[in-house]
C-alpha cells in the first residue's frame, strides 16, 4: 500500500510516467503523465481565475415608440398641403460657422457621432444614417435617436445645362445646418463600445463633413486634454488675444465672424477649423 500511495501522490503533484505492479493481483497499471498539480490547473479559455464582472449597461429601458431612427420627410409638413408656397431663402452660411454651445453633450452618456466641422445634412444623409444604424440596433436591447432637427432649410438650385440669370433658382431640397461639435445621433442600451465603434465610424465617414464616433469617456478626455493644452501654452500671443486687445486696430479690418469666433470654425482653408484639432493633432490641409 505504501508503493501505491507514493505513486498516486506523485501523480497528483506532477511527476511523469510510472509503471505500477500490484503483487496481489499480478496486473500492471500505466499511470498518466501530469505536468502540474490538479488543484493548480487554470481554465482552458480563461488563464486568470479571478474573472472581472461585465460592465453594467445604462439606458436599459427602451423608448416607447421604436428602437430605430425615424423616417424624415423630404419636405417639411407645413409645405406639403400646398396652401402656401415655400419661401426661398439665402444660403445663410453663418448657421454652419462657429462652435455648437447647446447640443454638444451625450444625453444618454453612452455612444454617438459628433461633427468635427460645420456642414449641411440633407435628406439623403438622413437616409444613410437611418439605414446604417438600423442594421445593428436590436429590439429590446439597443436603440438610437437623432439629436438634430429634420430638414427645414430650403436649398435652391438652377440645375445643369441652364443659362445664367433668370432670378432665384427653384427649391431643390431641404437640409439641416450643423455647427462644429454638434451631436448628430446617439446610440444606447445593452451595447458595448467595442461592438458599436466599427459601424459608428463607418457611418461617420459617409457624412458630407468630417465627423467622429465617440463615447462618454472619450468626450471627457478630449475636453480635459484641450483645457490642459490651453493652460500650459507658454506663448501668450494668440489670435484671440490680438482681436480682444484690438492690436493695430485689427477689428476694423476683420469680419464679424472673426470678431466673434476668433478665426475658429469659420473658414475651411484656415487652421483651427476642426473640433479638438489641438488634441487630435489634425494637420492643416494647406501647403504651408
Amino acid at each position: 500500500m505504501s508503493l501505491v500511495y507514493h505513486t498516486m501522490h506523485s501523480l497528483t503533484t506532477g511527476c511523469g510516467l510510472a509503471n505500477l505492479t500490484l503483487p496481489s493481483i499480478g496486473q500492471s497499471l500505466r499511470l498518466i503523465h501530469c505536468t502540474q498539480p490538479v488543484s493548480a490547473k487554470k481554465w482552458k479559455f480563461h488563464p486568470e481565475r479571478d474573472l472581472t464582472p461585465p460592465v453594467q449597461f445604462k439606458n436599459t429601458e427602451q423608448p416607447p415608440d421604436r428602437h430605430r431612427l425615424p423616417i424624415y420627410a423630404k419636405t417639411p409638413h407645413m409645405w406639403l398641403s400646398g396652401a402656401m408656397k415655400a419661401p426661398r431663402q439665402t444660403k445663410e452660411l453663418w448657421r454652419m460657422m462657429g462652435e455648437e454651445a447647446v447640443h454638444n453633450d451625450l444625453l444618454l452618456d453612452q455612444y454617438g457621432i459628433i461633427a468635427m466641422t460645420g456642414g449641411m445634412v440633407k435628406h439623403k444623409h438622413f437616409e444613410v444614417l437611418r439605414m446604417g444604424v438600423g442594421k445593428y440596433v436590436k429590439p429590446k436591447e439597443s436603440f438610437s435617436m437623432y439629436r438634430i432637427d429634420p430638414p427645414y432649410k430650403p436649398i435652391t438650385d438652377h440645375g445643369f445645362g441652364k443659362r445664367m440669370g433668370g432670378g432665384k433658382g427653384t427649391i431643390d431640397c431641404y437640409g439641416t445646418p450643423v455647427r462644429a461639435g454638434r451631436v448628430i445621433l446617439e446610440v444606447g442600451g445593452k451595447l458595448m463600445w467595442e461592438e458599436a465603434r466599427p459601424w459608428l465610424q463607418t457611418i461617420a465617414a459617409k457624412l458630407p463633413f468630417e465627423a467622429i464616433a465617440v463615447n462618454s469617456e472619450m468626450l471627457k478626455k478630449f475636453r480635459e486634454e484641450e483645457d490642459r493644452l490651453l493652460k500650459t501654452n507658454k506663448n501668450p500671443i494668440s489670435f484671440e488675444w490680438l482681436v480682444r486687445n484690438n492690436m493695430l486696430n485689427c477689428q476694423q479690418h476683420l469680419s464679424e465672424y472673426d470678431r466673434r469666433w476668433f478665426g475658429k470654425f469659420v473658414y475651411k482653408d484656415r487652421e483651427l477649423n476642426k473640433k479638438w484639432q489641438l488634441v487630435t493633432r489634425a494637420k492643416y490641409p494647406g501647403r504651408n
